[in-house]
């Protein structure tokens, strides 16, 4: 039986399939918890690094809620970097691609989340990403023969909220305290501390603040 340097707590009944992997870490600093309907796959060359006191929850369901098909993978070469606590709800779709980096601080997303991670994502703490949303950093397909602009990383700041539907794209930094409205496509940056609002989004309130 291999020796993984991992914990893992399955809760709610367990996974529907799960490969045992190693990491380069300490098992003790390490802390991941999957539960039902999850596809989750690390591969062996990936890398997971936790900060003391971090943990993740993967595919967890509101109270008397059903449990969806979830959808966790790291391919090769990938880096995951987990801070604080975050919690990713049932329904959604987390794949850190070949030689990506994905960085989480604290937080959670509500059900039906896509994170698709070609180059780099990087959320921030007291991030709430609500139902539905999209971020994306790569356009996977080469425009006027400029590889070099297919992908470009997102960095998401502290105290951010990302309303119902949102899509962030690649390219972008959100500002701390900003808040992204329901629907909102973003394709530039948004400053700190206020509101962005519609296709493409634009600002719609400044020195705002949310609880």
């Amino acid at each position: 039986m291999l020796k993984s340097l991992i914990k893992m707590f399955l809760k709610g009944g367990g996974v529907n399939r799960f490969r045992t992997f190693l990491v380069n870490l300490a098992y003790d600093k390490v802390r991941i918890y999957v539960y039902k309907n999850v596809s989750f796959f690390i591969s062996k060359k990936a890398k997971l690094l936790f900060e003391q006191g971090a943990f993740l929850q993967v595919g967890s369901a509101w109270k008397n809620t059903a449990f969806q098909n979830t959808t966790f993978k790291m391919e090769e070469n990938s880096v995951l970097k987990v801070e604080g606590k975050f919690d990713i709800h049932t329904g959604a779709f987390i794949v850190v691609n070949k030689n990506a980096e994905l960085v989480l601080g604290s937080g959670y997303t509500n059900n039906d989340v896509e994170v698709n991670c070609f180059k780099s994502i990087k959320i921030g703490h007291q991030v709430a990403i609500s139902k539905g949303v999209i971020i994306r950093d790569s356009d996977n397909h080469v425009l006027n023969g400029d590889a070099n602009k297919m992908s470009a990383p997102i960095v998401i700041g502290n105290h951010v909220w990302i309303g119902l539907r949102a899509i962030i794209l690649k390219g972008v930094t959100i500002g701390d305290g900003a808040v992204i409205a329901a629907g909102a496509v973003v394709i530039k940056d948004v400053p700190a501390n206020t509101v962005v609002a519609g296709v493409p989004a634009r600002v719609i309130k400044e020195n705002c603040s949310w609880e």
